[in-house]
């Protein structure tokens, strides 16, 4: 593929993911700090991009932690591990009650780690994910695949479910109620879910 035919594809990408965005808004918390707020920002536009076992960039390809790992270092200069597993074993774990928006999100077979997402939040827009905990991820099995979001609560990732880690410093809420951070909108396609990906 040309150097041109491949701007051509990445600028039709992000058109189509404006397009996107202007028809499926999400708003999966009231508000995120600005870090956050970038690292999920950056990552969403993002959806679309395919699966590739061992990808670590959007010409490639991305498999779960290669996106993970390239979203964090595009985003905010942060690195971080590359593999799921390894990831897992780096990061600050936290409690289900602690989580938020632009956490990591981990999943596994058994006891070993396989798969790693960025945590969304709750999905308050329209759609069949209405109401759902959302996650945004490079899938690599299912009817769709690559960079999608998906529900914590499909019967696959409830059932494999590990838990919560953090790369970002929580968020603070200021006494006038005002975060360190921006309004935390997101957006992303809603279209039908798949049945999973393991790295």
């Amino acid at each position: 593929m040309t150097n041109f035919s491949k701007r051509n594809k990445f600028s039709f990408t992000l058109f189509l993911t404006a397009v996107i965005f202007a028809c499926f808004p999400l708003n999966a918390a009231p508000r995120v700090s600005n870090q956050r707020q970038k690292l999920i920002d950056y990552g969403l536009t993002l959806q679309g991009i395919r699966y590739r076992y061992g990808g670590k960039k959007p010409e490639t390809g991305f498999d779960c932690s290669g996106f993970v790992s390239y979203v964090a270092k595009e985003s905010l200069g942060v690195k971080i591990s590359a593999s799921a597993a390894q990831m897992y074993e780096t990061v600050e774990h936290i409690d289900e009650s602690e989580r938020e928006p632009g956490d990591l999100i981990f999943f596994c077979v058994g006891s070993r780690i396989t798969h790693v997402g960025i945590y969304l939040g709750l999905y308050t827009g329209e759609g069949k994910l209405h109401g759902e905990r959302i996650f945004l991820h490079a899938a690599s099995d299912g009817p769709r695949t690559g960079v999608i979001v998906s529900s914590i609560d499909e019967r696959y990732w409830k059932n494999h479910f590990k838990g919560y880690a953090r790369i970002l410093p929580a968020t603070v809420i200021t006494s006038t109620g005002d975060s360190d951070g921006s309004e935390k909108i997101m957006e992303y396609s809603d279209e039908t879910e798949r049945e999973p990906s393991e790295d």
